[in-house]
């Protein structure tokens, strides 16, 4: 391997080599093709796995050499990552803060708040994974989702200092400890990647491995074996062709790797898991044949590539933001304002590159740049811990509209009695609670309640009816996360359905209620969430009840389902007009009136009563995405399909005579 320049300058580091800036440049392009067009690369996530081997090696050849040479600090080396990753790191983090102040609804602008304190402290990655819950923000929805990375390498960079120069005393030993260290880190993410996907995605214990192997092969080049190529040529010193072509062997197998991983991965398949070796081998094959390769030489030095790889720094940072701001502003981009944003997003790459980072790494800010990057870092933490404590400055909202503003700063699911009658999909049914069932006045006919997040949402109407009708009578809630009523097996959602639905049956046989509501989210059959069909999930379910002596049962429709959650349809038209519609017809997802009439007619078929939500919340016009409750203004929903305890009081009182209540 080279370790000279082909490109020195001033303002080049030693050991520099193009043909990791055009890698570079490949990696970031990767990444910005799979975020600006999903079905054109849909591996292209994978570039973040490429920055890690880079990160790994890059890093480790820096502070290898200076262990040798005998001028390595620990406080020298954290200068340098803080001269390295902040400069354009706060300017997207304080971009972010005025978009949120400014622009976005309360619970954007707490979410962005907490994003941008997490970033700040280089958590974002633990952030993403404490997050993980049923009614968890949409990631396409996060502005922030892409410092997830950034965490984990901030982290190895915490680390790895401390133990580099332990490992540098033996270089065989060194290279040993890391090997072991980057094994145990790959077996703990092929043992849990199916099931702890999330965990494996986001945690360091279980993506350093790939950073290790960058380390591994900086090890390697500066070992006394002298790299990877003059070790494979020591193997047959006399065949003179495998002297020649070994460098392009290796990157020509790097190539074959790295197109395999962009082309057959997808974000459907457990990741990183074993998956993870096409883009991790692919980068070390690539670094490891060195200038030698014509690949190397020829297609990775190329311009374009070279160019893409120096602001892939930045160029990473300020893509996914200007993404997701649109969505976050409730605006659909036609693909000319799609690509005029891709365009803005290099523009202000290049700008942060040449304005912000290279004075701070190499002009006269540097020598004081940590102690002014800390300060600032500081600054925007805090920025980010008010826009949380202040939820996302609601108090600017004026109070007839506070208790919107609220609901969309803190979604009412609460009232659903989550994790004790309304489970989690990693919930078992022994966690249903012994208050799911009333207790009091056991002579009162029972109703049971069942299935999903969408009959959770009629509990709060339901436990308000049963408060106040004459007639009277119990409640009980079995309700689980994207577990439909009586579904015999696991879905996608939730691997424990299939053992929820048989528990329920088994409470319904004991308890011999009068009437069983059943609900569920049946617009969501047939589509990328792996729901079973409605038709299959009555046929179970009724033929269930029947066998154990249940003649009353009745079936809720579809909810009416929204493009843009009601709390922000109120919020955006007082912020345009100060006008509160009552209806709304416009951000209406038509599936739902499209599949209320199937759903119908299959309870129907069955014996069953239905009730119609679409039918009870919706005319002509629209709707309700708001309604006055005790004189208060409240959204129906508080987000895309979920009612709040205001909309499902509402809906009760319009569906009590159809539910026989």
């Amino acid at each position: 391997m080279q370790r000279s320049l082909n490109m020195r300058t001033s303002t080049v580091p030693a050991g520099y080599r193009a043909d990791i800036e055009g890698l570079r440049g490949i990696a970031v392009l990767s990444v910005f093709a799979v975020h600006s067009v999903p079905d054109a690369l849909r591996g292209g996530f994978i570039g973040v796995d490429v920055f890690f081997v880079l990160s790994g090696y890059l890093i480790s050849s820096i502070t290898l050499r200076e262990l040798e040479a005998g001028s390595f600090s620990i406080a020298g080396f954290y200068a340098a990552r803080l001269r390295r990753l902040l400069p354009s790191l706060l300017v997207v983090l304080l971009a972010c803060l005025g978009f949120a102040a400014f622009w976005a609804v309360p619970s954007d602008a707490r979410a962005i708040g907490e994003h941008v304190a997490g970033g700040a402290a280089f958590v974002s990655n633990l952030l993403l994974w404490r997050e993980g819950g049923y009614f968890d923000v949409a990631s396409g929805r996060k502005l922030l989702l892409h410092l997830w990375s950034l965490g984990i390498e901030e982290q190895f960079y915490l680390l790895w200092p401390l133990a580099l120069p332990l490992l540098f005393k033996t270089w065989r030993n060194g290279a040993g400890w890391v090997l072991a260290a980057a094994l145990a880190s790959f077996a703990l993410n092929v043992a849990f990647v199916d099931s702890k996907p999330k965990g494996v995605f986001y945690l360091p214990v279980t993506r350093f491995w790939e950073l290790l192997v960058g380390v591994l092969l900086a090890y390697l080049q500066r070992g006394p074996g002298g790299g990877v190529v003059d070790a494979g040529r020591r193997l047959w010193p006399q065949a003179a062709w495998w002297q020649r072509h070994l460098p392009d062997l290796l990157a020509t197998a790097g190539v074959v790797l790295l197109a395999s991983a962009l082309w057959f991965i997808d974000k459907t398949d457990h990741f990183p898991g074993w998956w993870a070796l096409f883009p991790t081998l692919a980068t070390l094959l690539l670094i490891a044949a060195g200038n030698e390769a014509w690949v190397n030489r020829v297609v990775l030095q190329h311009p374009v590539l070279t160019f893409y790889g120096r602001i892939s720094y930045p160029l990473y940072l300020w893509h996914w933001p200007l993404l997701t701001m649109p969505l976050l502003l409730d605006v659909r981009l036609d693909w000319q304002q799609q690509v005029m944003l891709l365009c803005g997003s290099v523009g202000l790459a290049v700008a942060t590159h040449f304005a912000v980072e290279k004075p701070f790494r190499f002009g006269t800010l540097a020598r004081h740049a940590p102690r002014l990057l800390t300060a600032a870092l500081v600054l925007v933490a805090g920025a980010g811990a008010w826009l949380v404590a202040s939820d996302g400055r609601l108090s600017r909202y004026p109070a007839e509209l506070r208790a919107v503003a609220e609901v969309d700063v803190h979604a009412d699911y609460a009232s659903y009695r989550v994790e004790r009658c309304f489970l989690r999909s990693e919930q078992r049914p022994a966690a249903f609670t012994e208050d799911c069932v009333d207790a009091e006045s056991p002579a009162r006919p029972l109703l049971v309640l069942w299935g999903d997040s969408h009959a959770a949402a009629l509990y709060p109407g339901l436990r308000a009816e049963a408060a106040q009708s004459p007639r009277g009578y119990r409640l009980a809630q079995f309700t689980a996360a994207a577990c439909p009523p009586g579904w015999n097996a696991p879905v996608r959602d939730n691997p424990h359905c299939r053992e929820v639905s048989a528990f329920v049956l088994d409470r319904i046989a004991a308890l011999r209620p009068s009437k069983v509501v059943l609900a569920a989210n049946w617009g969501a059959a047939g589509d990328a969430s792996g729901q079973p069909s409605p038709d299959d999930v009555l046929r179970q379910a009724i033929a269930g009840l029947r066998a154990r002596g249940v003649q009353d049962i009745v079936v809720v429709g579809p909810l009416p389902r929204w493009h843009v959650a009601p709390p922000r349809i109120l919020l955006r038209a007082w912020g345009a007009s100060d006008a509160l519609p009552e209806r709304n017809a416009a951000a209406l997802d038509i599936h739902g009136t499209e599949v209320d009439p199937r759903v119908e007619g299959l309870a129907l078929a069955r014996g069953a009563a239905y009730v119609s939500p679409m039918k009870a919340l919706c005319n002509p016009l629209g709707c309700l995405v708001s309604l006055q409750e005790r004189g208060q203004l409240q959204a129906t929903a508080f987000d895309q399909t979920h009612l709040t305890a205001a909309g499902s009081r509402l809906l009760i009182r319009k569906a009590g005579s159809a539910l026989g209540l």
